[in-house]
């Protein structure tokens, strides 16, 4: 039997994470898919994709104002001006795992500007 590991499938499969998403005030419950040259949060009902080049900034927020549901969340910054934040269903060290899956270049090899916000909170 063959390795997983060398599976072209489970390299071409995208990573997934269970989260609770907020942008323009409007908070649904769904997941955050990862791709190559995109990120993408899908609920019943909403679809959010875009391309890891749109991201300008990120954060992960501890602050009570920036908490989805209670949860921390990860600020994510587009190009446009659109604040998406981010908060995992995932359990512990889930969230520093979406925040480094946000800040992975896609085909750009650059650094996004990163923080952590409210670490003493």
């Amino acid at each position: 039997m063959a390795a997983a590991r060398g599976s072209p499938s489970l390299r071409l499969m995208p990573r997934t994470f269970p989260v609770i998403w907020a942008i323009h005030d409007r908070t649904r419950t769904g997941k955050l898919e990862a791709f190559k040259d995109r990120l993408e949060l899908t609920s019943r009902d909403h679809t959010l994709s875009f391309s890891r080049d749109a991201v300008t900034h990120y954060a992960v927020e501890r602050r009570a104002d920036a908490r989805i549901r209670g949860l921390p969340a990860v600020t994510v910054q587009l190009a446009g001006g659109e604040i998406v934040r981010i908060a995992s269903l995932g359990g512990p060290g889930s969230l520093h795992e979406i925040a480094a899956t946000v800040a992975a270049p896609g085909d750009n090899e650059g650094g996004l500007p990163q923080e952590l916000a409210g670490a003493g909170t």
